[in-house]
């Protein structure tokens, strides 16, 4: 069985898991009976589908296509109205998503596995973890304004934070979380790094979490140096640290300093400072004291993915285009925006090697082909 299929399997039986339902249900005998215009499995489907469109359209394309299916005249279509589909979607916890985005998970990252396995070695013998946050602007509901805080003129467009921790190299989202603004990033960060640990997702031994500006401070990297026990490549920002300031600049484009320096008691760190093609200075931070320090340019941009990671979340999936307004609904769409994600890379991959097999050398094109991913993104959520 294919890769994909195997996926899609564990989450279409994780939705249908009695045991998981029962702790989803968020009314006593919400889905029990599963009959009218909306059982569980009508419900589930409309959640997953055309997520860029209003609740309206999902429900009238969804009707009219089953309508067609089964051959009736066109006064015969289903009529479901949007009150409806709130109600039914209010009873189901929005965990049946992030239980689906988790055992996909578990799958590809046990170490029995043997997806799990072909990802040892990385690049370098390193496999990249990237972190990042992202703002997620919220409908404008004053119950979402409480919840999660607010930016702009006087704060008050609802907005929350998300964060994730991107396998960069295997274009996996491998931890996320959704919340109030009043979460920082750092102990977002924090709480990644001890679930990437406590699953045993990756070898530690072998990996290096990259951050960006803002994340670097005395409790983060004494956390990962201390309790994590992983590499790390922080970009710091001007003015982190007096004696990081002190260390002197390159000459010139081509120079790279290389310092080693006790940044904290017991804690000593590799900076590198160099010039970048804009002419900025740039300084890295890292507790990896073996590589080359011209290699370390390169390793840094390997974060650059998770930036078009959240690319694909907020336009492709549509998470930032909400269609329902309670707490639980939001979380709903941005656990199956994480899930829709992942599934996505998954498909991606498989479609990468064919056209690869295919098209070996590209027939000499300049650029090469590739997957459509708003092509693929619609496939997965109209199915």
């Amino acid at each position: 069985m294919k890769l994909v299929e195997i996926t899609a399997d564990i989450v279409c039986k994780t939705l249908m898991d009695p045991h998981i339902l029962e702790n989803a249900r968020r009314r006593k005998g919400a889905f029990t009976r599963n009959c009218g215009k909306l059982p569980l499995w009508t419900v589930m489907k409309l959640l997953l589908s055309n997520i860029k469109k209003t609740i309206s359209a999902t429900l009238d394309e969804f009707f009219s296509t089953l309508r067609i299916q089964a051959g009736m005249p066109i006064d015969q279509t289903i009529i479901c109205s949007q009150q409806a589909f709130s109600k039914a979607r209010a009873g189901i916890d929005h965990s049946i998503f992030q239980t689906c985005f988790d055992r996909v998970l578990d799958f590809l990252y046990s170490p029995d596995s043997h997806e799990y396995h072909k990802r040892l070695g990385g690049i370098w013998g390193i496999q990249f973890i990237a972190i990042d946050g992202s703002k997620i602007p919220l409908p404008n509901r004053k119950q979402l304004l409480a919840l999660y805080g607010g930016m702009g003129r006087d704060a008050t467009s609802p907005t929350a934070i998300a964060s994730i921790a991107y396998d960069v190299l295997n274009e996996m989202i491998l931890d996320a979380h959704f919340e109030p603004l009043s979460v920082d990033e750092r102990t977002l960060a924090m709480r990644h790094l001890e679930a990437i640990k406590a699953k045993n997702m990756v070898n530690l031994s072998y990996s290096m979490f990259v951050f960006d500006r803002g994340y670097a401070s005395k409790e983060l990297i004494t956390f990962v140096e201390k309790d994590i026990c992983t590499s790390y490549l922080f970009r710091i920002r001007d003015k982190f640290n007096l004696a990081i300031d002190a260390l002197p600049i390159p000459e010139n484009e081509d120079e790279i300093v290389d310092q080693v320096i006790e940044l904290y008691e017991n804690i000593n760190v590799r900076v590198l400072r160099f010039f970048l093609p804009s002419g900025a200075l740039e300084t890295l931070v890292t507790n990896d004291f073996g590589h080359d320090k011209h290699m370390f340019k390169e390793y840094y941009f390997y974060r650059w993915p998770v930036e078009e990671e959240y690319k694909l979340v907020k336009e492709k999936t549509g998470l930032t285009c909400f269609r329902g307004y309670s707490q639980n609904s939001i979380l709903q769409e941005f656990w199956i925006a994480m899930l829709l994600t992942n599934l996505a890379n998954i498909i991606k991959r498989e479609a990468d090697g064919i056209i690869k097999y295919n098209h070996p050398k590209n027939a000499g094109r300049k650029h090469s082909y590739k997957t459509n991913m708003n092509e693929l993104i619609g496939c997965c959520s109209a199915d």
